[in-house]
Order: C-alpha cells, then structure tokens, then sequence
C-alpha cells in the first residue's frame, strides 16, 4: 500500500477540520473560558495540525506528480498488527497510569516507548522530546488554559 496516497488523503481531510476550527465562531459553547478566550487551545492546535498536515500532504503530492518510485519505508506493510496491538496495549497502560503516577511521568514514558514502537532513529532526541514535550504541556495548561492535568498520587 502506498504511503503517499494515504498521506494526501488524511491531510487534506485535517486541513479540512482544521480550518472549520479556526473560521468558525460556534463552537464556543461549553468551553473553558481563560483570559485569551473560550477557542484560544482549540485555534492553536488547528493552526499547528494545518500547518503540519500542509507540509506532510504537499511533500506527498509532489511525490507523487513526479511519479518518483517508491522507497521502502513508503511502502506500508499490511500483513501484520503486531505493532498495532503494541501501541494499543502502551496506550492502555498509560491510561491506567496516568492517574496513579500522574502526568509528568506517565507521558513521557508512553512518548519514549510510542517513539521506539515507530523505529526512532536517535535516543537522545527522543528523550529530550519525550520529556520537554510534556512538560511545557503541563506547564501551559496549568499556568495559561487552569486546566490541571493529573498528578502523582499512589493513595
């Protein structure tokens, strides 16, 4: 199965959703109102899935109008689910986690163990994101949106 395809499909389907989110103005009901407004997380997540979506669907689609052949890691192997099950049973574990050790733990030992699941090239790299990522979440939710993500308590 083609990567690329599937690539240009689901992007343009985010790019799609995501400019509902930042055009439309009624989807404000039962938000958490903050000081920057009720669709200030919701717009700045849309932004960043358009603009992330953008670069993997155009970077596709060129590919794909040069006709350039295809690599192997473009190729999707759809023989196995293996890896799916992997990651179902990382993310069930981090559910469960999550509101034993908290927030600060709990994700990023999930990011390091998704980022080792999907053949992350260096270790260093992924443990610095897997540990910042989180922690500039949980700062921003706490100090920015007062929404207070799960903390450590083993009660």
């Amino acid at each position: 199965m083609d990567r690329r395809i599937i690539d240009v499909v689901f992007s343009s389907a985010l790019i799609v959703i995501a400019l509902v989110i930042l055009t439309s103005d009624q989807l404000v009901e039962g938000g958490v109102e903050t000081d920057l407004g009720s669709l200030v997380l919701p717009r700045i997540v849309a932004a960043a899935i358009f603009l992330f979506s953008a670069t993997i669907g155009i970077s596709s689609m060129l590919s794909l109008l040069r006709r350039t052949p295809l690599v192997p890691l473009e190729n999707i192997n759809t023989k196995g689910f293996l890896g799916v099950a992997v990651y179902i049973a990382i993310l069930t574990v981090y559910w469960y986690g999550m509101s034993r050790i908290g927030f600060l733990f709990a994700t990023p030992v999930a990011m390091f163990a998704i980022a080792i699941l999907l053949g992350g090239r260096s270790w260093l790299v992924m443990a610095v994101v897997s540990v910042v990522v989180p922690t500039l979440v949980y700062y921003g939710s706490n100090h920015f949106l007062r929404v207070f993500l799960p903390a450590w308590n083993l009660s």
